[in-house]
This record gives structure tokens, C-alpha cells and sequence, in this order.
């Protein structure tokens, strides 16, 4: 989700350095335009402030055993909730980038360590669903709910890998280092023969070689991430220019392996990555499923258990200080004989919100023509965003294919702390009546 209000983080870094000084200008830079937050340096230990990831920074670190010790165990007695990344030279030694690995996740940086911020990202995206899922788990026993987790057992297999790229002793590089550990190497050369390879076959992970920043093969890696058929795959870059490794992975967030590191880190690193993948397409397909959000076969959740939920939700982001948005879409009937057809229509509605919103966030039925949904961590200027593309599409949708819907709007409004989702919901409603007679929504 696009940060838009730029006057309240949406995420609070703590980044420890070697040398207990800040980060250089470039991060805070990457920082804020990402819309997060840096502690700045203080004695984390005695005054532990609310963060929710933290980076140990040992670019610095003269004894860099040492240093590693001292910084990881300052970081874990912050306690982020999205845990630890570990920032280090990418000229480290093969032993010294085995020990770290131990500890979290490494990013390897040379003179610029905003492409962190991006990793940063992912790793808080995967915490929000994770946090999602914790939650809407405790609901299910609060509520009295039985659920199965049959579609997160899955047996160990080895890795089905697709490489792309130009031939070079690079690309033999990539092939040789998988090998120990995946069953399938193809190899193709170009973009289009990557679709097509995706098309005819099922693969964990891709490492893509470009040959410069035009190369098609960047475009389809963006092409991909988005695309909901293909979130399982992880896709690397490598490449010997580390510049361009640099520019990829600050501005798209891509996983980079450098040319020097794929004989020793290459194989480790995308059983990692897969594992990962999995894991988190599993989590969102649970969110999505009836039995995740404790619903009937539509995806909506019952109004019990939304409103079980609600509180619980509420109740910890009082605690934590994030914020919760309540969105809602109804729509309007052309006359009062039309309500099998504004069911039938709501259904169709309801599919495509689906498509629209994250799996995190939960969607229920409030009336028969009105769908609401509640949004963590969003603020009104977001959830506002939200609610004009639900409007947007669904009723660009719904008004070509049906003659009985007369028209289908879309507001939404920030929860206020301290209010109760009785309270919430009554604000929301008259924002909704305010947005059907034509005004403008004070949220």
C-alpha cells in the first residue's frame, strides 16, 4: 500500500551502527520517501522505543566478529516485531557472510546502503501478514472456532530453478552453484522465452542475468511480482555491473546476488527464498479462504466474527499506536423490486474486492447492498485511495452488466482511538449517506 500520509510513518527502523552513530543522508532519504521512520541513536536498551524492525549496520566494525555480537544482541533487546536485517560490505569474507547468516537476513551493500530500505519493505510486508494471520487466529479460538491448516503442510522437495540471460561464464556460474539442490535447471535467454517456460512449467525460483537497465528481463521481473499466478516465485538478479544490482534493488526491491558470491551464497539463499514464498503464499491463501476469515464460501466474514475481530484489532492498535481503517461499498438498487439482482450483484462485487484489497485485510457483509472492510495500518488519505479504486472498478464493472443497480459508491473513514466498532460503524454509515447524496466526506 502507497504511503500517502506523509506526516505519520508507517514503519519505525532502529538502526544500530558499529560506531553508535546515524546512518548516512542517502538512507534517511530512502527512508522517507518509503514513508518510514529512523530512531535516532540512543540507548536502546534502557529506553527500548516502539520499532518495528531494526538493522545492525557493521560496515563500520573493525573486528567485525565482535562488533556482530554486540549489535545483534542490542537489536533483539529492542524486540522489533519484524525482526532483524543485517547490514554489511559486500567484500566480506565467505566465513564471515556463513556466521551472519546465522543470525538474519544479510544485505550486502557497497557505498550505498539505501537499497536496504527496500529489503526493509519486503521483510515488513511479510511481518504484516504474518501479524494478520496470528491475529485472526487468536479470534478463531476467542470465538470458538474450529479451522484446519492442511494447505501449510507441504513435504520437502528439491528447487525447480529457471536462469535467464545472455550465455556467459556467468550464467554457467548460476547453473553449476544450483545444482546440488535443484531437480530442474532450464535455461533460456530471453524474456519471451521466459513466459513462455512459465506457461508450460512450474518453477520456485528464477535468476535473471540482464545485460543493462533496458534489458526486458527487469521489466518481466516487475511484470511478475505483481502478477497473482507467479508470488511464489522468487526471482534474483545477478550481474558483474553492481551498479545496476544497486539501482534495481533501491528502486524495485529485487533480491541481488553478486557475481563474486553465487558459487558459495546462491544455493542457500533461494532454498531460503522459496521456503519464504511458500510460506507466504499459504498465509494469503488462508486470509482469502472461506475458512480463513471464518465465512461462508463467498469470502465475506460472518458479522460475529468480523465484529470479534474488529475489537481485537482495535484493541491492538490502541496499544501500538498504528492505525485502522473502515472502508465500504454499496450499492444502490433502481427500484425495490431488484433485491435478487442487488444480491446477485453484491456477489460479484464482493469477487472483485478480493482481487482488490490485500489478503490481510477482512471483508464482510454489513447490509445486503453494502460490503464493509477494515484495513490495519492505513490511514484516511489510504483508505480513501482504497475506496476510490473499489468504486472505480467494481462500478465501471457492475453498471455495464446489469441494468438493476443504479449505481455503486464507496467511502472510507479512519478509526479514531478509543472508539468502539459500534461507534465506528455509525460514523461510517453516515459517511456512506453523505457520499450518496453527493457531498464531500470530512474523514
Amino acid at each position: 500500500m502507497i504511503n500517502l500520509d506523509k506526516t505519520r510513518p508507517k514503519a519505525t527502523i532502529a538502526w544500530l551502527t558499529a560506531d553508535g552513530g546515524a546512518p548516512e543522508p542517502r538512507v534517511h532519504t530512502a527512508a522517507a520517501a518509503a514513508g518510514y521512520a529512523i530512531c535516532e541513536p540512543i540507548n536502546h536498551a534502557v529506553d527500548k522505543p516502539a520499532v518495528d524492525i531494526a538493522v545492525a549496520d557493521l560496515r563500520g566494525a573493525i573486528h567485525l566478529t565482535d562488533a556482530a555480537a554486540d549489535l545483534i544482541a542490542k537489536s533483539r533487546a529492542i524486540a522489533p516485531s519484524a525482526g532483524l536485517v543485517i547490514v554489511v560490505s559486500a567484500g566480506v569474507s565467505r566465513e564471515t557472510r556463513t556466521m551472519l547468516r546465522r543470525h538474519g537476513d544479510v544485505c550486502y551493500v557497497g557505498a550505498d546502503a539505501a537499497p536496504v530500505i527496500a529489503a526493509l519493505r519486503e521483510r515488513l510486508r511479510l511481518s504484516g501478514l504474518a501479524d494478520e494471520m496470528g491475529e485472526r487466529i487468536k479470534s478463531f479460538i476467542a470465538d470458538g472456532r474450529t479451522t484446519s491448516f492442511a494447505g501449510f503442510k507441504e513435504k520437502p522437495h528439491r528447487l525447480s530453478v529457471l536462469v535467464a540471460g545472455k550465455p556467459s561464464p556467468l550464467t554457467l556460474s548460476a547453473c553449476n552453484a544450483i545444482r546440488e539442490v535443484a531437480t530442474q535447471v532450464s535455461c533460456v535467454f530471453t524474456a519471451g522465452q521466459v513466459m513462455r517456460a512459465l506457461d508450460h512449467s512450474r518453477f520456485d525460483c528464477a535468476i535473471f542475468h540482464p545485460s543493462g537497465e533496458t534489458d526486458l528481463l527487469i521489466a518481466l521481473a516487475r511484470a511478475l511480482r505483481r502478477h497473482r499466478d507467479h508470488r511464489k516465485l522468487s526471482v534474483f538478479l545477478t550481474s558483474e555491473d553492481d551498479e545496476l544490482l544497486d539501482r534495481c534493488a533501491s528502486r524495485d526491491g529485487f533480491e541481488s546476488v553478486l557475481a563474486n558470491h553465487l558459487a558459495s551464497d546462491l544455493a542457500l539463499r533461494l532454498e531460503v527464498a522459496a521456503r519464504r514464498a511458500r510460506m507466504a503464499s499459504s498465509m494469503r491463501e488462508f486470509l482469502r479462504s472461506p475458512e480463513g476469515c471464518g465465512g461462508e464460501n463467498d469470502g465475506a466474514a460472518v458479522a460475529r466474527f468480523f465484529a470479534h475481530h474488529a475489537v481485537r484489532v482495535f484493541r491492538r492498535a490502541d496499544e501500538t499506536g498504528r492505525p485502522v481503517s473502515l472502508a465500504a461499498l454499496s450499492l444502490e438498487p433502481r427500484s425495490a423490486n431488484s433485491a435478487k439482482e442487488a444480491a446477485a450483484a453484491l456477489n460479484e462485487a464482493l469477487r472483485t474486492a478480493g482481487k482488490l484489497v490485500r489478503a490481510e485485510d477482512m471483508i464482510a457483509r454489513l447490509t445486503p447492498t453494502t460490503l464493509v472492510f477494515m484495513l490495519r495500518g492505513a490511514s484516511s488519505a489510504e483508505s480513501m485511495n482504497v475506496a476510490e479504486r473499489l468504486q472505480g472498478v467494481i462500478g465501471g464493472t457492475l453498471l455495464r452488466s446489469t441494468l438493476e443497480i443504479a449505481s455503486v459508491k464507496a467511502t472510507a473513514i479512519e478509526r479514531q482511538p478509543g472508539d468502539d466498532i459500534e461507534t465506528t460503524i455509525a460514523i461510517l454509515l453516515r459517511a456512506l449517506r453523505r457520499a450518496r447524496s453527493g457531498d464531500t466526506v470530512a474523514v
